[in-house]
């Protein structure tokens, strides 16, 4: 029986018609002004067929509801006007309202006692508040500036500030008010003991992320910093950074550090594809925390139509963890190609430090063994191959940056002396650039270069070799399709690379935008360039998961060609 009374009680409410609220009107006033009106008047939230004695009692506090409204904006003595009437469907009342002069501020009276006077942070404070003598009073101003107060001295270290004074008085029928602010700071605390509570890692490690020295000023900021590296370390699910000011010695606070591990494995699954390398799978599997050391495993299966590939990391992070870090590496790839075949093993090690304006620096030993094919070369090399590397990327954002910029540097060779089945010297550059200009307009430029000096050529595999062609390098002709040929014409690769590219993109609706290019540049020998050009038109999608291209490629330095369609996923750093 209940069930049954609780179906019917739901059916009649379902076709009773929506309540509607009694209509008020609000004149005289406009913008915040109204609003606040209309927030305040009790009457506005009656339905229409309230009681007569409900509607009637809110309507008598309508005035004084409407006279508060308008005290936070200075306006204590507005002539205000109410009616009240009834159709046949609703209530209708109306507030009629003139705000007449507003309240204006006099003495303005605002003090920092203590170290925070001379703080930089303060001083900005104060000389931006709109608190000044002859401005109209809005209770906004004041409750911001009291509350900023006490926000800043928390944030900076002055654990112990408080009022000694805070009051606004105010004058309604002389339209004058009085601001006093009076804000003892005490001592600025300084960053004592650290204390971890945590057992799962080497405390040295976590220091290492913290950037925060014993004695040096509380500051807030620091330890948001200290917080998000430590977030960004992969070590860590929780973690609290808090100042201990009831144990605080002196003027130096303890901070109490509570941190709980995040999840050490992680294994990832992924698909993609492009023309270049056909569809791709991979797989990844990665231990965040091997040790308390903090060691790291990770390793990487990638096949595609071209590549197929297996790579193992083994990182250990050094003195800071944040930036520096050394590994061993271990990877095996195959490549098959239109113009060549490689297939290698290659074992290394490296270390990597971050310099100043995020530059990565990486330092190289790799020895590798490659079987390949390139025309009519065939051969098995050894070689033991250091290098350093530098790179640096910087961007607005990690995904569809509206501006940003890419730079890497490498140097590399190796000499039979040390081993090596071939000598030789190489130097990398490459440079991505990303501006936006207007509304919804981003002009994007990318340039590879490389130069390289053999004992015999013929002796060096693909992977050291400059091909171009495809699409990161010359839209419109084939991957790796371009280069020096040999005598029978196949591509076999050349000595030296200089590939250019200026894109424009414009948005065109929703998450679409369309883009015109060019691109032009080849691998060559010595001096003698052969420039290709290709050019074309493109489709973007900013997809949830990054962006996807589709580009029309036209090779008009080789017109017997037909145009090529590119396919590409990726970020454009």
């Amino acid at each position: 029986m209940p069930n049954k009374l609780s179906s019917r009680l739901l059916l009649v409410a379902l076709l009773l018609p929506p309540l509607v609220s009694a209509e008020l009107a609000v004149t005289g006033v406009d913008g915040e002004l109204e609003r606040n009106v209309r927030a305040f008047a009790a009457i506005a939230s009656e339905p229409c067929d309230a009681d007569d004695r409900l509607i009637r009692r809110r309507y008598r506090t309508l005035e004084k509801e409407a006279r508060t409204a308008l005290e936070p904006f200075g306006y204590y003595r507005p002539a205000v006007e109410t009616s009240l009437s009834r159709d046949d469907d609703c209530w209708r009342a109306t507030v009629t309202v003139d705000p007449g002069e507003p309240v204006r501020l006099r003495n303005v009276d605002i003090r920092i006692d203590g170290p925070a006077s001379t703080d930089p942070v303060f001083q900005e404070l104060l000389s931006a508040t709109a608190l000044t003598p002859g401005a109209v009073l809005l209770h906004a101003d004041y409750d911001r500036l009291k509350r900023a107060l006490q926000v800043r001295a928390a944030d900076r270290g002055y654990f112990k500030a408080a009022y000694s004074e805070h009051r606004l008085d105010i004058w309604p029928d002389q339209g004058m008010a009085d601001v006093t602010l009076h804000f003892a700071s005490g001592p600025r605390y300084r960053i004592g003991e650290i204390q971890q509570d945590q057992h799962f890692i080497d405390p040295a490690i976590v220091l290492g992320y913290l950037d925060l020295e014993v004695g040096a000023a509380y500051d807030a900021s620091d330890i948001a910093r200290a917080y998000r590296d430590l977030s960004d370390s992969a070590y860590f699910g929780q973690i609290e950074i808090l100042p201990d000011v009831e144990n605080a010695v002196g003027e130096q606070v303890p901070l109490r550090i509570v941190l709980q591990p995040a999840n050490r494995i992680e294994y990832t699954v992924g698909v993609g594809a492009s023309t270049d390398t056909g569809p791709r799978f991979r797989a990844g599997f990665r231990n965040n925390r091997i040790n308390t050391r903090g060691h790291r495993f990770f390793t990487d299966l990638g096949a595609s139509e071209v590549i197929q590939g297996l790579t193992t990391e083994y990182r250990i992070p050094l003195h800071d963890p944040r930036r520096e870090w050394f590994s061993t590496t271990a990877a095996y790839s195959n490549e098959e190609t239109d113009t060549f075949d490689n297939e290698a093993q290659r074992i290394g090690v490296r270390w990597t430090k971050a310099m100043g304006e995020k530059w990565l620096r990486t330092l190289s030993l790799d020895a590798s063994r490659e079987s390949f094919t390139v025309g009519d070369d065939r051969d098995t090399t050894l070689s033991i191959v250091p290098a350093i590397n530098f790179d640096q990327k910087r961007s607005d954002r990690d995904i569809f940056p509206s501006h940003g910029r890419r730079l890497g540097i490498e140097l590399r060779g190796t000499d039979e002396s040390i081993g090596s089945s071939m000598s030789f010297v190489q130097a990398k550059v490459w440079v991505r650039f990303i501006r936006s200009f207007g509304q919804g307009n981003r002009l994007l430029a990318r340039l590879n270069a490389g130069v390289t000096r053999s004992s015999d050529f013929a002796e060096l595999p693909p992977s050291i070799r400059f091909f171009a062609g495809g699409d990161e390098s010359i839209r419109g002709f084939d991957y790796d399709s371009l280069g020096p040929t040999d005598a029978n014409g196949d591509v076999v690769g050349g000595d030296n690379l200089l590939v250019a590219s200026l894109e424009y993109e414009r948005h065109l609706k929703g998450n679409f935008y369309g883009a015109v290019f060019v691109d032009a540049g080849n691998a060559f020998n010595n001096t003698d360039l052969d420039a290709e050009v290709g050019a074309g038109i493109g489709i973007k999608w900013r997809s949830p998961l990054g962006p996807i291209r589709l580009y029309l490629g036209y090779p008009v330095s080789d017109s017997d060609k037909n145009p090529r369609v590119h396919l590409r996923l990726g970020a454009d750093l």
